[in-house]
């Protein structure tokens, strides 16, 4: 009996140091479909920005923006490897100090942000220009989850509930107030779809939904000028076409011009002749729709259906609560920015400034969206 149980001690000391090592293995436990999914977006991007500032007489290494979009990308790719090692289950004893840090960032946003399109959501740090309610998206999401996890059954249901609203109201808040309307929204959407997940009674529901319902007329006095221009545009977008509609009905112009197989990459004459405002930013789907036609429409569409359903999959493999909620958050906004974004080119959405995610230009953004797949990728090694 003593050999045996000496037998079975090497063999459990063996084990123990196989899945250490198999840990530390950068690629052990990899989901390369996640991977290869974003990095084919990141590409697809990248083409199109390239698309959007290429000029015969300059080189594009000589263009700034789209040297930054590369910097962005080496940045991003560095945070992806680094929090795809990293145990995410790490984060789940820091909400309290995660969520000082969101209150923090967007409380300085007002303090030392600067004005850009009307709107102070950028802090400039001197090389470049940094929008923390990109950041905070993926930093809200690790603290939701904890939230929701560890006062489930700790705190009575009502607090529970009412307490995870204001908590979301907080960081929405803040958010808002900058102005930015289209990432509160997403906020209130990631709240909703892991509050849901979460195991939200028929109750709840019914609470939100009557609250929205009784809400939304008064919503309409807390919106920005530009705002409510926005929702009548979208209502009627001949209501001003060469003002607050300008944007959209060129949008939609280019997206036509596209057809099937598109004008060809830089040949977009509504993009490279800039009627279409925000190119590379806001309306990019426009550009690409343009210069790729529906063939371009629908290999991006197959690209962002293959990265969410590798979501998907990361979620039900997941046997730990924390990494299945997180993930959970991830898809709700990935899901969310990229409906809301290619609506709004299509005009059958109002325009709210949300990027869609690694296609548009914006450090702050990709480096947020890749950080969170990068945790993705944690969960996947460390989630079983």
């Amino acid at each position: 009996s003593g050999v045996f149980k000496n037998i079975l001690s090497f063999k459990l000391e063996l084990f123990e140091y196989n899945t250490i090592m198999e840990r530390k293995a950068i690629f052990s436990n990899f989901n390369w479909i996640l991977f290869l999914s974003m990095t084919l977006l990141i590409v697809y991007g990248t083409m199109m920005i390239l698309s959007t500032v290429i000029s015969k007489d300059v080189s594009p290494l000589e263009n700034k923006l789209f040297v930054g979009h590369l910097l962005n990308i080496t940045i991003g790719m560095a945070c992806f490897f680094i929090f795809s090692q990293l145990d995410y289950r790490f984060y789940f004893h820091l909400f309290i100090p995660i969520l000082i840090i969101i209150i923090v960032l967007l409380a300085l946003v007002p303090v030392l942000g600067y004005i850009s399109h009307g709107a102070v959501r950028w802090i400039d740090l001197g090389f470049t220009s940094f929008q923390p309610s990109e950041i905070t998206k993926i930093l809200f999401i690790l603290f939701l989850a904890a939230f929701l996890i560890k006062y489930r059954f700790r705190l009575p249901r009502v607090i529970y509930f009412l307490g995870s609203i204001l908590l979301t109201g907080i960081v929405m808040g803040l958010v808002f107030i900058q102005p930015d309307l289209g990432t509160s929204i997403v906020s209130v959407i990631i709240w909703f779809g892991m509050y849901y997940f979460a195991g939200m009674s028929l109750g709840e529901f019914l609470i939100i939904l009557l609250s929205s319902l009784l809400m939304l007329p008064g919503g309409w006095f807390l919106l920005k000028d530009y705002q409510k221009e926005r929702i009548l545009v979208f209502l009627n977008p001949q209501h001003d076409p060469l003002g607050s509609g300008y944007a959209i009905l060129q949008s939609i112009i280019a997206i036509g011009s596209g057809q099937f197989m598109g004008l060809g990459w830089g040949r977009g004459t509504q993009s490279k002749l800039q009627f279409l405002p925000e190119r590379q930013t806001d309306f990019i789907f426009a550009t690409l729709s343009e210069e790729m036609g529906f063939v371009g429409i629908f290999i991006l569409i197959a690209l962002f259906v293959i990265l969410l359903m590798s979501l998907l999959q990361i979620i039900k493999n997941s046997e730990d609560k924390y990494g299945k909620l997180v993930g959970v958050g991830v898809f709700c906004w990935f899901t969310f920015q990229i409906l809301v974004n290619i609506g709004m080119n299509l005009g059958i959405m109002p325009i709210t400034g949300i990027p869609l995610p690694f296609i548009s230009y914006g450090g702050s953004s990709l480096l947020a969206c890749m950080i969170a797949l990068g945790i993705m990728q944690s969960v996947v090694k460390y989630g079983k």
